[in-house]
């Protein structure tokens, strides 16, 4: 902040005989119009300091209390911001001014007791530096000592050189170095000539007037550039003053303007006159700053690097992983692709011999009867005969009734051949014990005879079944269909899975009467997919009791259908239930489980092709998957 300077004042907190000496010193070395003004404490400064001044230094002698909280109240004064700091310390140890260190609130340190005369100095030094910052042109405040180049920093001519610009450094390096040596002879390079080279012995340095000089690392993999514009104008000074090789390679990069100098030479330089050290001093001081500063930046370059490499390596990962996801996903397609095309030609070639099978089977069943009718008790043995083809299966407390009764008119073995014959009650086996041994031969035959052709006739709806559900299940995928029933889907899907739905009970309640549009075949790999879940999931853990598969199909909200397929499974952990819908996750340990399905990922993405939604609602008893599927708009 620059502006017209208002009248300055000098706070001094503290009191005693300390705050008086302090005053007198600095009223030695400040302007006449700036006024030295001493309060007990920070109290006292917050309530007596006026408004219309500027106050460039705060003198703090010691006092009560830790150091950290009385710099802390002082910083919270609005009118000694921006204001330099002297802290009067003892000696001793301490440990109350870590704040205030951390926060850069004291400007230096002043140890107790002080050397006459140099808290004037030290003060008068901060005080132009305030007035640097905030008044460059007012240096004048100060007297002719205070206000000199050097009042701001102890008389040391290391120091004032540091101060000084590099050109000015660098000048009266060489004029010390002549005027101890004599005049030395400037060397003109061009570029590409090496001053140094890594591995050999330096005797001497190169003092650059002019041009530029870099310096490499040979490594195994490449020469590394370290240094360019921070090389510096000294060369060779780091391995001389070590005793060492060469750490690096020394090579001009434009045309150079040089001095050389011997070993005996610089110490004979350093010797003759004092100035030489210090200006070399302060020229090896700036160089190896410049440096340090370049290997810090190098340092953030190299971690901002890191950072952005591993971030691209995760990209990179996460890229591989969904690539990887999409190569399953596409191995999958391709093989529901195949299983369409094997089961439209299955469904083909099923066709035609299921139809003669159906047809063979009628036949024989009317040939059998033809052929039946010259017997004498034709009449009995077809009527036994199409009894058995048209029974229905009778449970077995059923059969153990009727053995009890027919134990009633005839031994045990013949009761449950008769049974397992399929006779009807006493009346019809009293009827064929009449007919002795060989009549009960005779029933048997026509009794097995009838459930064969039963059985042919149960094969055969079966395969037919099948085939209508290959069929559809195998429709192409660029077929849209546009008024799908999602009840004859799922059905579909159980004729073919209901292999691995044998010891599960299936509950249906399909009440849905909406339509949707899309993609049967896709539908009933979703659908696939679930049940052999669930299927799974009953078969690790069989509940207490039964496993039991419900699913159902209902209107949801205004346009939509919403299918549910709930087990009484164990359920899926929290912990990996917001993973289930990524490609092929398994919680079997390792063990990925195909069957017909593809995880629950690609059912989800085929869910989302067709803009619909699926969700998971699971905990241990149980687990439901829900599907809300659009429903053509009629």
């Amino acid at each position: 902040m620059t502006g017209a300077l208002r009248p300055l004042r000098v706070v001094v907190v503290g009191g005693g005989e300390l705050a008086d000496q302090v005053r007198g010193e600095l009223a030695r070395v400040v302007d006449e119009g700036t006024e030295i003004s001493l309060f007990d404490g920070v109290g006292a400064v917050e309530k007596q300091l006026p408004n219309d001044l500027e106050v460039p230094l705060v003198v703090v002698l010691p006092g009560p209390g830790p150091i950290d909280q009385r710099i802390d109240a002082l910083a919270a004064i609005g009118r000694l911001r921006g204001a330099r700091v002297l802290l009067l310390i003892s000696s001793g140890e301490h440990a109350d001014v870590a704040r205030a260190v951390d926060e850069g609130r004291i400007d230096a340190f002043v140890a107790l007791p002080m050397t006459q005369g140099f808290l004037g100095q030290h003060a008068s030094s901060q005080i132009a530096r305030w007035l640097r910052l905030h008044h460059p042109g007012a240096l004048p405040v100060l007297d002719a000592d205070a206000a000199s180049p050097t009042a701001d920093a102890p008389r040391s001519e290391l120091l004032r050189d540091m101060e000084a610009s590099s050109h000015v450094v660098e000048g009266e390096l060489v004029a010390a170095i002549e005027r101890a040596l004599g005049p030395r002879p400037r060397l003109h390079l061009p570029a590409g000539v090496r001053l140094t080279r890594q591995g050999r012995s330096v005797d001497g340095v190169f003092v650059v007037l002019s041009g530029r000089v870099a310096l490499t690392r040979h490594t195994e993999a490449e020469d590394l550039l370290l240094h360019h514009a921070s090389t510096g104008p000294v060369v060779g000074l780091l391995s001389l003053s070590r005793s060492q090789k060469a750490f690096f390679t020394s090579t001009t990069t434009t045309d150079v303007v040089v001095i050389h100098l011997s070993i005996e030479q610089l110490d004979r330089a350093l010797a003759l006159d004092p100035e030489v050290g210090a200006a070399l001093a302060a020229v090896a001081i700036r160089g190896f700053a410049a440096r340090l500063l370049r290997s810090e930046q190098l340092q953030v370059e190299r971690n901002d690097l890191n950072i952005e490499l591993e971030k691209e390596r995760a990209s990179l990962a996460r890229a591989l992983k969904d690539l990887e996801a999409a190569r399953l996903e596409l191995i999958a397609q391709a093989r529901f692709a195949t299983l369409g095309e094997l089961a439209a030609g299955l469904a083909h070639e099923l066709n035609n011999p299921v139809a003669a099978l159906t047809r063979s089977a009628d036949h024989l069943a009317g040939d059998l009867t033809e052929l039946l009718g010259s017997h004498p008790e034709a009449a009995f043995l077809t009527e036994m005969m199409e009894s058995a083809r048209t029974r229905s299966p009778r449970s077995t407390a059923e059969e153990r009734r009727l053995r009890r009764e027919l134990e009633a008119i005839t031994d045990q073995a013949t009761a449950w051949r008769l049974v397992a014959a399929g006779i009807t009650g006493p009346a019809q086996a009293r009827a064929v014990l009449a007919q002795g041994e060989a009549g009960v031969d005779r029933f048997e035959l026509a009794s097995r005879i009838g459930a064969q052709l039963r059985g042919i006739s149960v094969a055969t709806r079966r395969i037919t079944t099948l085939v209508t559900s290959l069929r559809s299940y195998a429709r192409p995928d660029d077929e849209i269909v546009a008024d799908i029933d999602v009840a004859e889907t799922l059905d579909d899907t159980l004729h073919l899975v209901s292999h691995r739905l044998r010891d599960v009970e299936i509950d249906r309640d399909y009440r849905a009467t909406r339509r949707i549009a899309g993609h049967p075949s896709q539908l009933g790999q979703v659908w696939t997919n679930v049940l052999v879940n669930a299927a799974e999931a009953l078969a690790d853990h069989p509940p207490a009791g039964g496993a039991r598969v419900t699913i159902a199909a209902f209107d949801h909200g205004e346009d939509h259908v919403r299918v549910t397929i709930a087990d009484n499974g164990p359920g899926i952990p929290a912990s990996v239930l917001p993973q289930v819908f990524q490609p092929h996750f398994t919680t079997k340990h390792g063990t990925v489980r195909f069957g017909l399905g593809l995880g629950l990922g690609l059912a989800a993405h085929i869910v989302h092709e067709h803009d619909g939604e699926i969700d998971i609602e699971s905990a241990p008893g149980g687990t439901i998957v829900i599907v809300d599927l659009p429903a053509t708009k009629e």
